[in-house]
């Protein structure tokens, strides 16, 4: 019956279909901000510090805002509290197109990195609800490789609008997208016990085959972050996962400059060239950190070895993108982007992984939130402002690719050395509640 219905039952695939369409809108406002950065910059009198503020201004907030989504995910569910963040994030994008100076800039930038806040907990939190850990790898890297996928679309889209009109014209037609998709979510998505279009047979399967419930017991926050910080599993993930996420952040924000710099491009050409590694990386993604993932687990391959053995190759391979620093040849410095993003592109669906399987019940959007705060306070923040400032004291981005890469010996340490055994924490004490 179970393999029948593997095969029949759809409404879990839509849902992660869902999921993925909300993490690549969630990320077309930092890709918008990176490929409209120049004229950003032009229109506004931005040198190029000022400019890595406004990169990393909107990760302050949303780095300061992931314990209390991850909190609010758990207590109230995804459905209410990721519509009304959508809701309120697609308004104020469609505010940037109508900006006139440097501070409403930076408020709006920090407010939208608040309301955005709960996107990726909020995806974890939802495909552990709705798929098995035994197919759970592949949503997983479904919704993280849409964080990739968005530059694919994201960038030659905001390109062409930047170069026909101009960068306000682009961030209107993304608010207009992202208001129409915040319909969509309001209208579809539920939890599996209470969707309307789930047939009673997937609802079987996934009762019968998933470990995490819909009525998940609540607790109290600072004892859960009691229990948390104090665990050596927590730290392990969250600073290994940070190892990707410097990288990732970097890239994401300064990669169509760095084009721009290294080799003179344009706008234009910076912005579709920049497609290029993300596409890989989306790819990369996919098959490795999600099919492949899940076809050796259901090999019978334990999960400590296939995790451990993607994650080691995954992170030495993104010392590559090192390469791009010491070739004047755009093709050259493309390929060695490409393998460095496809190499931690493969890590981070495990991450999500990881963390569904370690976390104490009832609290893995919180651990999520974690995990997602450390990557935003070193990748989100750090990364971009440190980039900018460093590009200004040196006129170039070496120093910047170089502590990137430090990074990644962190973080690959943290999850070999620290991270030790996958398993489940102990419970947290909710005999207080």
């Amino acid at each position: 019956m179970s393999q029948l219905v593997k095969r029949s039952g759809r409404t879990r695939w839509l849902i992660s279909s869902l999921l993925s369409s909300m993490i690549i809108l969630n990320y077309f406002d930092r890709v918008a901000v990176s490929v409209a950065a120049p004229s950003i910059q032009d229109s506004f009198h931005l040198n190029a510090t000022e400019l890595g503020i406004v990169f990393s201004i909107y990760t302050y907030s949303y780095t300061l805002m992931q314990i209390p989504a991850g909190s609010l995910l758990d207590r109230f569910g995804v459905a209410w509290v990721t519509r009304v963040g959508l809701l309120i994030w697609s308004l104020l994008t469609l505010t940037m197109a109508f900006l006139q100076g440097k501070l409403l800039l930076y408020i709006i930038r920090f407010l939208i990195g608040g309301m955005s806040a709960s996107a990726f907990p909020a995806a974890s939190k939802a495909t552990s609800l709705w798929f098995p850990p035994s197919e759970r790898s592949l949503p997983n890297a479904l919704f993280d490789s849409a964080a990739k996928f968005s530059n694919v679309i994201g960038a030659p889209l905001v390109a062409i609008l930047v170069t026909r009109f101009d960068w306000r014209v682009a961030f209107l037609v993304i608010g207009v997208i992202n208001v129409l998709f915040t319909a969509l979510f309001w209208w579809y998505y539920e939890r599996p016990n209470y969707h309307k279009r789930i047939s009673e047979e997937e609802l079987e399967y996934i009762r019968e085959h998933n470990i995490s419930s819909d009525d998940e017991p609540q607790y109290k926050l600072f004892q859960a972050l009691k229990v948390l910080f104090s665990n050596r599993k927590v730290w392990g993930l969250m600073i290994g996962f940070t190892g990707y996420g410097y990288t990732f952040n970097l890239l994401l924000t300064w990669l169509p400059t760095f084009f721009k710099v290294q080799y003179g491009m344009d706008i234009m050409s910076s912005g579709l060239l920049t497609a290029v590694p993300w596409l890989i990386a989306t790819f990369s993604g996919i098959l490795v950190g999600g099919f492949l993932v899940d076809y050796l687990l259901k090999k019978g391959f334990s999960s400590q070895k296939v995790y451990r053995t993607i994650i080691v190759i995954g992170l030495c391979l993104g010392f590559a993108f090192l390469g791009s620093i010491i070739t004047d040849n755009v093709i050259a410095g493309m390929i060695f982007i490409s393998i460095g993003l496809a190499g931690i592109s493969a890590t981070a669906p495990i991450g999500w992984s990881i963390s569904a399987e370690i976390a104490p019940s009832g609290s893995l959007s919180l651990l999520s939130s974690l995990v997602n705060l450390a990557n935003n306070l070193f990748g989100g923040i750090i990364a971009t402002a440190l980039t900018g400032y460093l590009y200004d004291q040196t006129g170039s981005f070496t120093s910047s690719f170089l502590v990137a890469g430090a990074v990644l010996i962190v973080g690959l340490f943290f999850y070999i050395y620290v991270l030790g055994d996958i398993k489940q924490i102990g419970e947290i004490d909710k005999r207080n509640n």
